[in-house]
């Protein structure tokens, strides 16, 4: 691996806040997103289901095609006799199921037909004239209920609705438990949400006759799995369809599982021969766009009367609504961060995925690390204080020391690097913690309520995709890497190509600054296609953007080309001076004699000969200055359950959180949010900022108001920003930042993670905050939302939210 020091030549530009030079063009209103694609499009819709469970009967889709300007439709039926079902990747048990309803529905909101018209508003029209006949079934929406011996099954076939039922031990499990003074346990409920990115789900699938092959346009973020699942499902080879990820405005991770609507549109596509376009509308994000889970986690924790921790239990289950591809995920991503930021040395995990007559689920936020964190670091305050022990103190008594880096735990996770002792250190000073304590009785007395609430918490990145099969055996991915094309052009300019996408991440700003300290010039001499196109990108089936991987695995790639690069343009300067290649560098986009820097040939010059002048070049030297690179993280674990690592860099977080709850309304105000934080070394602290702030608004939304709400019947009751609450900006506390800097040894810049961090940690410190701050009304927190009605009816009558 390449030592840090050799990777710059300068160091003008890294760990610089240089302003992000892609956002002016989104500013005045030119990007262009799949919508803005100008082409000569037919338009795509969904008829869906309005029920949650029902055999599928009759079609008829006779009115629907009779109505001018419609050019197809087809049924899911008709779909799925052409195409192949979905895979599965982390459940155990046996299903079936195809990208859209055939034989019955799972889920309102799930697609039974597809229409195709020449513009929207016959679309609407026909859409409501394709007659369903539907024979409701037995619903199941909660967890307890889906678990009951007589509950109706989603998917026959598996004979149970716990598709995941696996146990891992790691340690000396039962001695912990019995060696312990002390067992603290609580069952803790986290509801079902979202994340709502500014655009959509948007695709454009068109069908090509004369190379029997597909194009499709998506705001993806995984395009590299992408690629696979539709053309597997599809029954077509991957050099049969082009992938092209154009700009796309957000993601979060709900933007990792529309390839079922593009396999869709593919075969749609086939039949009316124009490319057909589906955007998604925001009620139908909200109604089937995707969800985090809605969760029980029932946590135990051995301890020593001094507060230290001996080992862990954890029962796990998850309500993954009705998508088997993603059931699962959840429960095996806890494994990243089980132990947190604690020298816990045994736990037991009992994991549960559970299908039941919800939406589908999918990566998103963070994915299962933000509930662990939460549940983890609630308990460990009760615990501090059934102890007598200052929340503090408790997490001092039990942190991993600098000293023990790299550390295991006990699953073979690897934290590389981290100071976490002082991560709180810093955070108890800067929040005043010691001053609100003293603070705290006397307001009590004047009837104001103020709390204040920590967690610690890690934040991993770079996912080890093998985890997925951990608990079935040999994975169809494992490690994570990327791939870069780096071009000098013929002016002295550079070019980067990624395999991977940027969902709004300021990725070209990063790799501008990092590419300038390499060659010696500015980062305005760098342009990257942020886009994704299969037919020139240099992707993987790792390729994307997700888990925190950018800074390791994508500026990796980028490194290894650009060295590729560097070390062509030193040999051919070298050759051009007439001097020892040993006796040249690199100074202001030149190549130059480092005897007299002043004998020296530009960029430009050197790109002459290797494109035009090639009878100049050196014997042996090929033409050109386009170079591709991969780049693996090697950490990464063969999955094995006594064994593995789930992700493979670990930043880590202190979040000091103090608010006042009026005890008259409900509502929750932030008097002081401070967040420290250590993800290694910062290529651009402005950015890095922004995602730390970013993360912590979505935990916000988390812990305070996002909820989809269920009634009995399986009806989804939060489709609009009505009645499902985001975050604004007024209400929002100033984030105080402050970040600490343990480089990590095992990715090239010592880089971590950033981006989840915040999405990750303020959970807990919210609900440890609000809690302290109606300690004297005896009330404890023990599920999410905490919102104002919670909160009343806490205080008044049942003492629990």
């Amino acid at each position: 691996m390449l030592n840090f020091d050799e990777i710059f030549v300068t160091r003008n530009y890294f760990g610089k806040p240089v302003r992000r030079n892609a956002d002016t063009r989104f500013v005045k209103g030119e990007g262009s997103y799949v919508d803005d694609l100008n082409m000569d499009c037919v338009y795509a819709g969904f008829v869906r289901s309005p029920h949650p469970h029902a055999k599928l009967g009759r079609i008829d889709t006779s009115k629907a095609e009779a109505l001018k300007g419609v050019l197809a439709v087809m049924t899911g039926p008709e779909v799925a006799a052409v195409t192949k079902p979905i895979g599965s990747r982390a459940i155990t048990r046996p299903t079936r199921q195809h990208v859209m309803a055939t034989g019955k529905v799972r889920y309102v909101g799930e697609p039974v037909a597809i229409v195709v018209a020449n513009d929207r508003y016959t679309l609407e029209d026909a859409l409501d004239l394709v007659e369903v006949e539907y024979e409701p079934l037995p619903v199941v929406v909660e967890l307890d209920d889906a678990m009951k011996a007589d509950a109706p099954l989603i998917f026959e076939e598996a004979g149970t609705n716990v598709l995941l039922d696996d146990t891992l031990t790691h340690g000396d499990i039962d001695g912990a438990f019995r060696d312990a003074d002390l067992v603290v346990k609580e069952q803790f409920r986290v509801q079902r949400f979202s994340s709502t990115p500014l655009e959509n789900w948007a695709i454009i699938a068109k069908y090509d006759k004369g190379t029997d092959s597909y194009t499709v346009w998506s705001n993806c973020q995984q395009p590299g799995r992408s690629i696979v699942n539709i053309s597997g499902c599809l029954g077509v080879s991957s050099n049969k369809l082009r992938f092209i990820v154009p700009d796309s405005g957000g993601g979060f991770g709900i933007k990792l599982a529309l390839w079922p609507y593009a396999v869709a549109q593919c075969v749609i596509a086939r039949k009316v021969d124009k490319p057909v376009k589906w955007i998604q509308t925001r009620r139908e994000h909200l109604l089937t766009g995707t969800h985090t889970p809605d969760c029980i986690v029932d946590l135990e924790l051995a301890l020593k009367k001094d507060g230290k921790v001996l080992g862990l239990k954890i029962q796990d289950r998850q309500n993954d609504g009705s998508f088997v591809h993603t059931a699962g995920i959840y429960n095996l991503i806890k494994f990243a961060t089980m132990v947190g930021c604690y020298n816990i040395k045994a736990t037991q995990a009992h994991m549960m995925s559970i299908v039941s007559n919800k939406a589908p689920t999918v990566q998103n936020r963070g994915v299962g690390k933000p509930v662990m964190i939460f549940t983890l670091e609630r308990l460990m305050t009760r615990a501090a204080n059934q102890l007598g022990i200052d929340p503090a103190e408790m997490r001092f008594r039990n942190f991993v020391q600098p000293e023990q880096m790299p550390h295991t735990t006990p699953s073979g996770e690897i934290y590389e690097s981290g100071n976490y002792p002082e991560t709180l250190r810093t955070a108890l000073k800067n929040v005043g913690y010691e001053e609100f304590k003293k603070q705290q009785a006397d307001l009590r007395k004047e009837g104001t309520y103020i709390g204040i609430g920590l967690s610690a918490s890690i934040e991993p990145g770079t996912s080890n995709l093998g985890y997925y099969y951990t608990s079935r055996g040999t994975p169809e991915y494992m490690g994570n890497a990327e791939g870069a094309i780096v071009t000098m052009d013929y002016d002295g300019n550079v070019s980067v190509l990624l395999g991977s996408v940027d969902e709004g991440q300021g990725h070209a700003t990063s790799v501008g600054q990092v590419i300038a300290d390499m060659l010696a010039f500015t980062p305005d001499r760098v342009t990257m296609n942020t886009r994704m196109d299969s037919l020139m990108s240099p992707f993987l089936g790792h390729s994307g953007c997700y888990a925190n991987r950018f800074n390791d695995v994508d500026m990796g790639a980028c490194i290894m080309a650009t060295k590729k690069v560097r070390d062509k343009v030193l040999k051919l300067g070298a050759h051009m001076l007439k001097v020892p290649e040993s006796e040249v560098t690199l100074k202001d986009g030149t190549v130059c004699w480092k005897k007299d820097t002043a004998k020296a040939v530009t960029y430009k010059e050197v790109a002459t000969v290797a494109y035009k002048q090639i009878l100049l070049l050196p014997p042996g030297v090929e033409p050109g200055l386009k170079e591709v690179a991969y780049y693996k993280n090697e950490i990464a674990k063969l999955p094995n359950k006594e064994n593995f690592n789930v992700q493979m860099t670990h930043s880590n977080s202190v979040h000091a959180v103090v608010v006042e709850v009026d005890t008259e309304s409900g509502m929750i105000k932030f008097r002081r949010y401070v967040i420290v934080h250590d993800c290694g070394r910062h290529i651009n602290p402005g950015i890095v900022d922004g995602m730390a702030i970013g993360s912590t608004v979505h935990g916000i939304g988390t812990v305070l108001l996002e909820e989809f709400i269920y009634d009995e019947n399986g009806q989804i009751l939060t489709t609009s920003f009505v009645d499902y609450m985001k975050p604004l900006a007024v209400g929002l506390p100033r984030f105080e930042l402050q970040h600490l800097e343990s480089p990590c040894p095992t990715s090239l810049l010592g880089t971590k993670a950033v981006g989840e961090g915040g999405a990750i940690g303020s959970l807990a410190a919210i609900a440890n905050a609000v809690e302290d701050a109606l300690t004297p009304f005896g009330v404890k927190v023990t599920s999410l939302p905490i919102t104002p009605e919670k909160v009343m009816r806490a205080i008044r009558e049942t003492k629990v939210i």
